[in-house]
Formats: structure tokens, sequence, C-alpha cells
């Protein structure tokens, strides 16, 4: 799938014109740090090109609040009913460093009661990248740690810590190894 075809996925299922922009905006955004992650990475560059842009389309079903939470599994529905499970999976397993069964059962929380943990590199650095992209602005690590932990709790802050060490250190050994 080219980037035309996923915006135009996108927009299929956008709302309205005003919504649509403000979730290709924001995808823009994650696609444009996603991708340079994964140059450094050595990941797939044409994956990540476009799952980072389709990463958020279940926003469309589910927009922020009370049941935003819900918009992984729904973006995951969206793609799968499109005939692409590689990137329903990204979009299900995005949200902060990933959901755990346990903690869906502990919270309550309105998913299917399963692990929804980023296990690909690509799905990794589109999580990663998603987490440091606030809106359009990119933001600090720790500045995403500290938003899980106060949104989710510290498991998740600890997952998400966890998940920016091991981006961080795979592109550093990958920096090596060029040189």
């Amino acid at each position: 799938m080219n980037k035309k075809e996923a915006v135009n996925l996108l927009r299929k299922y956008a709302p309205n014109k005003h919504v649509f922009r403000i979730v290709l905006d924001h995808s823009k955004a994650v696609q444009k740090l996603a991708v340079s992650i994964a140059k450094k990475a050595n990941a797939d560059v044409e994956f990540v090109k476009t799952a980072s842009l389709l990463h958020d389309i279940g926003r469309f079903r589910f927009p922020p609040g009370p049941e935003s939470i819900k918009h992984g599994i729904a973006g995951g529905k969206i793609l799968r009913k499109e005939g692409f499970p590689e990137l329903a999976r990204v979009a299900e397993r995005h949200l902060g460093a990933g959901i755990l069964k346990k903690e869906i059962i502990e919270k309550k929380l309105p998913l299917p009661k399963k692990d929804y943990v980023p296990r690909t590199i690509e799905e990794k650095i589109i999580s990663y990248a998603d987490n440091l992209v606030y809106g359009k602005t990119i933001k600090t690590s720790e500045w995403a740690v500290k938003r899980f932990r106060n949104e989710i709790g510290r498991e998740c802050a600890q997952r998400t810590q966890k998940l920016n060490e091991e981006i961080k250190s795979l592109i550093n050994k990958n920096k090596k190894q060029r040189k």
C-alpha cells in the first residue's frame, strides 16, 4: 500500500474533514519520527511508513475521551476488514508500550482480555514514536513516561521506559556498526 492509498483509507473512515485532518496531521508527525528511527535501526522502512500513517485509524470510532482506549482495537478491526492483518496488529498494539491482559482485568478496561504488546521492531518503533508525538509536537521520552504514569499507572510507565531504552539502544548499536 502506498501513501496515497493509506491516506484514502483514512479518508474513507473519517467522519468529517476536520477530524480527518487532526488524525492525518498527527499520523504524519508519527510517521516522520518513526521513519527516521526505522532507518537508523535497520527496520522495514516501507512498512513503517504505511503502518505509522494508519496506526490511529480507530480514532475515527473512538476519539480522545472516556472510551479512547478502544481505538487500537477498532483500528485493528478496520484494517483486518480491509485485508491488512499486519497493519491491524500495529493498530492494536501501539498504545503506550502495550497493554497486558492482567491490566485489562485489574483495571476493568473495555477491551478483549489478551495482551496487546508491540512485538516486532517495527511495531515497537511506531509505539515509541507515537508516545513522543502529542498532537503534532514531539515531546521527550521522559515526558511520555510521566504521562503514562499519570494516566495509566506505574507498570505502564515502566514498560514505556523499557521501550524507550530498547529503541535508543538499538539506534546506538546500529550507529556503532556503521562506523
